[in-house]
């Protein structure tokens, strides 16, 4: 299958982020084009301040994202190489970690996935890196330098792995206080707690815009069972039969890592840190076994236990792990065979051996050529270092090719597929021109998508600068998400299930009454035998068929912005929403708020007022309004914090309309309206990002000009320990 995320979400996402930044940075906070308006940058999965994903400014369309691909790719396995080496593995062996990390069916996985889950993953060997140099030598610029990495897995905007990288961070200290019976806890304490909360202060400047949007959307509180596993939970034997058919989704095995990682059993110098991946890798891998494992339900009841979807993702810290055992086993396996006695060298060479007939034995459909040929060259290398411990460099050799050709070059072709030419999402151009040229900023387009169509999505549309109404987006406000519910089942919504798995085209109960208060005045859809079902109103009209879409107006719908007479308070928001489904008032002459404004209800009836957009960019909206008694400038713009009005140049607060929308009362005759968009929480952001890395570089040179001035012993800025290098 295509990669539904990357072509869905992500790359018109980048496209849009690049082409706003190029434009003054009009549309860089707020998305005028998706969900009936609604913050770009705060959301936080753009990951616009995700270095690599600056490659988009230079970098044209496809060259763009497979460079982006390409980087973190190069992080994750120079992360995992680096990880290696700090844990005592040779280059050869390290190179082997590297591999396995990167190209492993987890890695694989990701990549094909979305750099927005890529990205952080990318991230956790580096962070493991900086943790365990972190362990050996407490300074202050290492405990920054975790902070930076953590801070980097947090800039492309999913947090789900950050979250597993503190706790598995945190274990690795429990861990090293508990092994090495270490007197330095406190010392532990004020490191790693400096690492912990400097990390999201670095990233404060989206991290910040992007909790306040997380606060307010769907995934604001913790998840019912059925929510975090929308499509099941896995088994053992679930896992088996995925290792037997060399499935790279859900498959924590490969055949050659464990070949090399079993050397661990013989290792001399790492058991401590072999023991330690070991267990974290097993108990990840039984996290990921959901509720059909014994842990995951006791995970649940961590104060973060409940807020993520799809245990099945602990198998990346499977991943990370079974590279650190690669590494480690590697070099067992190579070098610290070659400096064994015989007797000792000749019972180790048994035990790839027995590891590669256990991985015959759970693969159901037997071994490849290929994979007996690479598994023989292995067991041979590690026959020959016994035989000839000269050999133990070639041996590493042989292992790192044999990874890379197993890994990357003779593997099953990947579950998700890249489009050869990523611009084929532009080939709807000609319905979406036509579109464009017929729509004023009182319309927007209500999109019906194909999900196996990526010509037609929900940011179809932003790429050819036309307003939907939709948007394929896993964090909207729960408002909207409530809305769109509403609007497209004709029921409340029960669960994030709702959001995250909509039905596919049109049901004949969806809500007609809540497509015309979006402004919708044109619908398209994809071609089938009844793509519109019989909806309450006027009949929608068909203006064109492109190809297999069709384009119809809606001649009720809505203007985007509009003057009503008067309000009606209706304080439960549910009752509100089940008023305009149900048509109850008429939106043209009532609007429906939930507090009364200090203005007053407004006139019972009143002659039509006239609107007329002045300004229509992103963050600032300017209207006319010339009104014949006092009453309501109704904007179907989405209601969200940041937003601020003035009326005539007198600021006014923005009422809460018609369940999402924005109103603000407005005098008889003719006044000036205008809709600013300054979120302070990118104010707040930016100033706690700049006083944290201030602080952090007038630390650092601090504690260099104290050590160039009382000699290379002193303490590290009252950290209580030898400042390292950074």
């Amino acid at each position: 299958m295509t990669a539904y995320d990357i072509y869905a979400y992500a790359y018109p996402m980048f496209l849009r982020g690049a082409d706003a930044i190029r434009h003054s940075g009009a549309g860089l906070l707020w998305n005028a084009d998706q969900n009936c308006g609604q913050p770009f940058f705060g959301i936080g999965t753009t990951g616009l301040l995700y270095p690599p994903s600056w490659l988009f400014l230079a970098l044209p369309g496809d060259r763009g994202l497979y460079a982006l691909l390409l980087c973190n790719l190069l992080i994750a396995a120079f992360g995992a190489y680096g990880l290696g080496r700090q844990l005592g593995a040779s280059r050869p062996a390290a190179v082997c970690g590297g591999l396995t990390f990167a190209l492993s069916n987890q890695g694989i996985d990701v990549l094909t996935y979305t750099p927005v889950v890529g990205g952080p993953y990318a991230w956790l060997p580096v962070a493991m890196l900086c943790a365990e140099r972190l362990l050996l030598i407490g300074s202050l610029s290492r405990a920054l330098a975790l902070a930076a990495a953590l801070a980097f897995a947090l800039l492309p905007g999913h947090p789900q792995v950050v979250v597993y990288l503190y706790q598995l961070i945190a274990l690795r200290v429990v861990w090293e206080v508990a092994t090495e019976r270490s007197s330095r806890t406190s010392q532990f304490i004020r490191t790693f707690g400096l690492a912990f909360v400097v990390a999201p202060l670095f990233a404060a400047v989206q991290f910040v815009p992007a909790v306040e949007s997380m606060r307010l959307s769907v995934r604001s509180s913790s998840l019912a069972a059925h929510e975090i596993l929308p499509v099941g939970s896995y088994g053992l034997r679930d896992f088996v039969a995925l290792f037997a058919t060399r499935a790279d989704i859900n498959n924590p095995l490969h055949l050659l890592p464990p070949l090399l990682a079993c050397g661990v059993l013989v290792s001399r110098g790492a058991r401590r840190h072999a023991a330690f991946y070991a267990l974290a890798g097993v108990g990840s891998l039984f996290l990921a076994l959901g509720d059909n494992g014994v842990l995951y339900p006791l995970y649940r009841l961590l104060p973060a236990g409940s807020l993520f979807r799809e245990p099945v993702r602990f198998l990346w810290i499977t991943a990370l792990c079974m590279s650190v055992l690669v590494a480690l086993g590697t070099h067992a396996l190579t070098h610290d065979l070659a400096l064994a006695p015989l007797r000792r060298r000749m019972a180790v060479v048994t035990l790839p051996v027995v590891t590669l007939v256990a991985m015959w034995w759970l693969s159901a459909r037997g071994l490849s050529a290929h994979e007996i040929w690479l598994a023989a060259a292995i067991v041979g290398s590690v026959l020959a270092t016994a035989c000839a411990p000269r050999l133990a460099s070639v041996a590493s050799a042989v292992c790192a090719a044999a990874l890379v050709l197993d890994l990357a070059w003779m593997r099953s072709p990947p579950s998700r597929r890249l489009l050869p030419d990523g611009m084929a999402l532009f080939a709807r151009q000609r319905l979406f021109e036509r579109v464009a040229a017929e729509t004023s900023p009182n319309d927007r387009v209500f999109l019906v998508p194909s999900f196996v169509d990526y010509t037609l999505q929900h940011k179809t549309g932003s790429l050819f600068g036309v307003p939907m109404v939709s948007d394929y987006e896993s964090q909207p406000s729960r408002r909207w998400a409530e809305y769109m519910t509403r609007l497209r089942t004709g029921r409340s919504m029960q669960s994030i299930n709702d959001v995250q798995f909509p039905p596919q085209g049109l049901p004949s109960d969806a809500s007609r009454p809540l497509i015309d208060l979006t402004a919708s005045r044109f619908v398209i859809v994809g071609f089938h035998p009844d793509p519109i079902p019989q909806l309450s109103g006027p009949p929608l009209v068909l203006r064109g068929a492109f190809e297999d879409a069709l384009l119809y107006e809606n001649s009720d719908a809505v203007p985007r912005a509009s003057w009503v007479p008067r309000a009606e308070v209706v304080s439960d928001p549910a009752t509100l929403l089940e008023m305009l489904a149900e048509r109850r008032v008429d939106p043209r002459e009532v609007v429906l708020i939930e507090s009364v404004p200090p203005t007053g209800l407004g006139t019972q009836s009143a002659p039509g007022g006239e609107v007329s957009f002045v300004r229509n960019d992103p963050e600032y909206v300017e209207v006319r309004v010339n009104a014949a008694a006092p009453g309501f400038l109704v904007l179907a713009d989405q209601y969200f914090p940041g937003w601020t009005a003035t009326v005539n140049g007198a600021e006014t607060p923005i009422l809460r309309a018609n369940y999402a929308f924005r109103a603000v009362p407005v005098p008889e005759g003719t006044s000036e309206v205008t809709f600013r968009y300054d979120p302070r929480s990118l104010v707040l952001g930016g100033a706690i990002s700049a006083v944290t890395i201030g602080a952090a570089l007038v630390g650092l040179l601090w504690v260099s000009r104290t050590r160039s001035a009382v000699g290379s012993g002193t303490s590290a800025g009252g950290m209580g320990i030898p400042n390292g290098d950074l």
